[in-house]
């Protein structure tokens, strides 16, 4: 008899999606801590605690080759989330400047424990 705990890797929903987490780095703490409604006492442990994740198409390869094709946009988003005038951002915005501004990890399995429908939302 099994129970609704008796959970095994096999029986869990995957989507056919990857997911790349950002963190970022103390290079970006310093950078945030520039505009005033900042808290400048911000430690990087706190920025931390709440990070974000992409859901990304599955990747067959190397996830680093996906990364260089679409960095761009990341590090634009993860701006943007901060301060909305373009003209404060960091003037280089390459790919070795993104690595220093965050902390990049992929997971290529992903699993949805939760109930119902998945719903896009628009911020």
């Amino acid at each position: 008899m099994s129970s609704r705990h008796d959970v095994t890797f096999e029986n869990l929903p995957t989507i056919n999606r990857n997911l790349v987490v950002v963190e970022p780095t103390a290079v970006f703490l310093d950078w945030a801590r520039r505009f005033p409604n900042v808290n400048q006492k911000l430690t990087l442990d706190e920025l931390l605690e709440d990070n974000t994740a992409y859901l990304i198409p599955e990747q067959d390869g190397d996830s680093d080759t996906w990364l260089k094709r679409n960095f761009r946009n990341i590090f634009d988003l993860e701006l943007d989330s901060w301060c909305t005038d373009r003209a404060l951002w960091p003037k280089v915005r390459s790919f070795k400047a993104f690595k220093e501004y965050f902390s990049v990890h992929f997971c290529s399995i992903v699993i949805d424990l939760g109930k119902g429908s998945i719903d896009r939302e628009y911020l």
